[in-house]
């Protein structure tokens, strides 16, 4: 018995490089030269020695007609792919190492826990890394143009109304901010709105940097200096740019959500309606942080604070303690039949607010006022 009968072969059909219709039954067998195949015409004694180099041979699938192109021309089509792949091997032609990977289950699970491991790192720490850099060079006319944008929004949605507090309550009230920070080094402008939505105590900072306030925690707040402390909060989102880190990373995932799902409705969404931003943990306790620090500085009392915190708390009701400032009242009273307007939730994901009165209450370091 010789060697070719004995290397492994496979039935194939053979198309002519001139366009011919009809394929011709062959045979391809691995050559005991190495580096060869032979290709046997199965109605006649045509034989032709092949250098396995100079094939172009298609990737290997489970199930899939294989196809060789010959030098010349002609097409080889071959339905048994996988015993093509052992003449092949034998002749000296492996698949590439990606090719073996894919039809090892093995590597495939190995792939898709790298994959995800590096999707979760990206998200973890690639994206806050990136978007911090992007964030201290975005020009202050566009983060600006950013919060005029916001706000229109929110006033053509009826979310946001005129203020009812007069022009010189809401000029004390800047001037109180005002002075609060004159001390900090480095302290940007910042824009202080007043507008009023409902009843609801709130204040945010919006990602270009502007501060709202609205009147319903002017009112519930027992003097001033919780008022400071709120603005001082909202100046530690400004100051750290939070708004606009989470701003950017939002774009950053709908971007590549987009390029992988081929959507980019969900681009203009986190630019524009601006409903999706959540500030983390970490950015509110670092907002705290400033509040705290800022507050000590102009020997205001944070128990203060602590006190306008209860008073949001139960104005919300028994069945939204662990939330803050940052969310309206959800529902109207009974007796009011209209919705009462939302707001974007960028305040969301605090730290609890129990913990947070706590925290408050034991910072303070001047006797409170009475």
């Amino acid at each position: 018995m010789t060697q070719t009968s004995q290397a492994p072969r496979v039935s194939a059909r053979l198309y002519a490089a001139t366009g011919a219709a009809i394929a011709r039954p062959v045979t391809l067998v691995a050559s005991p030269e190495t580096g060869a195949v032979l290709l046997s015409v199965d109605s006649d004694m045509e034989t032709r020695q092949i250098a396995v180099r100079t094939l172009d041979v298609s990737e290997r699938f489970t199930h899939a007609t294989r196809r060789i192109t010959l030098p010349g021309g002609d097409v080889l089509e071959v339905d048994d792919g996988a015993q093509l792949g052992r003449v092949l091997a034998a002749a000296g032609l492996h698949d590439a190492p990606v090719t073996r990977w894919q039809h090892s289950w093995r590597m495939v699970i190995v792939s898709l826990v790298l994959s995800v491991i590096a999707a979760v790192a990206g998200y973890v720490w690639g994206l806050p890394f990136a978007s911090d850099h992007l964030a201290r060079f975005v020009p202050a006319s566009w983060m600006q143009s950013l919060d005029d944008v916001v706000m229109g929004q929110m006033q053509r949605q009826d979310s946001l109304e005129p203020s009812t507090l007069t022009p010189e309550r809401q000029e004390q009230l800047r001037n109180a901010f005002k002075a609060a920070v004159a001390s900090q080094s480095n302290a940007p402008a910042v824009n202080v709105y007043f507008f009023k939505m409902a009843d609801t105590p709130n204040a945010f900072a919006l990602p270009g940097g502007s501060i709202v306030f609205l009147d319903g925690i002017v009112k519930a707040a027992p003097n001033d200096d919780a008022l400071v402390g709120v603005f001082a909060h909202e100046f530690g989102h400004v100051v750290h740019r939070h708004g606009l880190r989470n701003l950017l990373r939002t774009a950053m995932v709908s971007a590549v959500a987009a390029w992988y799902f081929g959507d980019f409705t969900s681009i203009a969404n986190a630019a524009i309606l601006m409903t999706q931003l959540k500030y983390s943990r970490d950015f509110e306790t670092q907002a705290d942080d400033t509040a705290i620090e800022i507050m000590r500085a102009q020997k205001l009392d944070t128990k203060s604070l602590a006190e306008l915190f209860r008073r949001m708390r139960d104005h919300r009701g028994a069945g939204e303690h662990n939330h803050d400032h940052s969310d309206a009242a959800k529902e109207p009273p009974a007796k009011v039949k209209t919705k009462l307007p939302s707001i974007p939730e960028f305040l969301s994901t605090h730290p609890d607010i129990e913990r947070r009165i706590e925290r408050f209450e034991g910072a303070t370091s001047v006797a409170p006022k009475p």
